[in-house]
């Protein structure tokens, strides 16, 4: 079995402009520089064979290429016990449609996704189960946070990996450039698969 999951890799620079709201948190587990991505949709545990199915299905994705720019910070949880520190968006309406185009192709092959409302963001801090934290001065030092843009062109299926040392994350397949061919009804047709197995650009 393998834990799956669509995401947006992260480049270097704006990685390092995340740099210095990675820190000044008591009890926060910051994310390394290959940890940093954007989650757009998680599947979970799945066999090989259905990796294969599902690759197959997301290489018919038409994908076209936007801006992107990571913008202000939030948390998940309570401001006194949160769960996770991110970075958000400045333009989430092109990731919504990647998303909602993502989780159509899971669902042909009979992946459960989990359809709650989509939030994209880029993690950057974990807490423990129940940790205290004091997070108010990060946040108001960091809610006028702004990266660099970046071109999104493609998107990657990562399979996970936890160990003691936290999560791993490894590239299995990158799709994005769309072959030249008629589309179908349902907007997707026939596009490259990229396989990798190094999770940097």
């Amino acid at each position: 079995m393998m834990r799956l999951f669509v995401g947006l890799e992260i480049p270097e620079h704006i990685r390092s402009a995340l740099d210095q709201a990675r820190g000044g948190v008591e009890g926060a587990h910051w994310q390394r520089d290959d940890q940093l991505h954007l989650t757009l949709a998680f599947i979970g545990d799945v066999s090989k064979r259905t990796m294969h199915e599902i690759e197959g299905e997301l290489s018919r994705i038409v994908l076209t290429p936007f801006e992107l720019e990571l913008k202000g910070v939030g948390l998940f949880g309570k401001p006194k016990q949160p769960k996770a520190l991110w970075a958000g968006v400045a333009n989430r309406a092109p990731l919504v449609h990647l998303h909602d185009k993502i989780c159509f192709a899971l669902e042909s092959v009979g992946v459960d996704v989990e359809r709650r409302k989509y939030k994209p963001h880029v993690t950057l801090a974990r807490f423990r189960r129940n940790a205290q934290a004091r997070i108010g001065d990060w946040l108001t030092e960091y809610e006028t946070l702004k990266t660099p843009a970046m071109t999104v062109e493609h998107f990657t299926l990562f399979s996970s990996q936890l160990t003691h040392e936290g999560s791993y994350y490894t590239v299995e397949s990158r799709f994005g450039r769309a072959l030249e061919s008629e589309p179908h009804d349902d907007d997707i047709s026939a596009f490259d698969v990229f396989p990798m197995m190094e999770a940097a650009w």
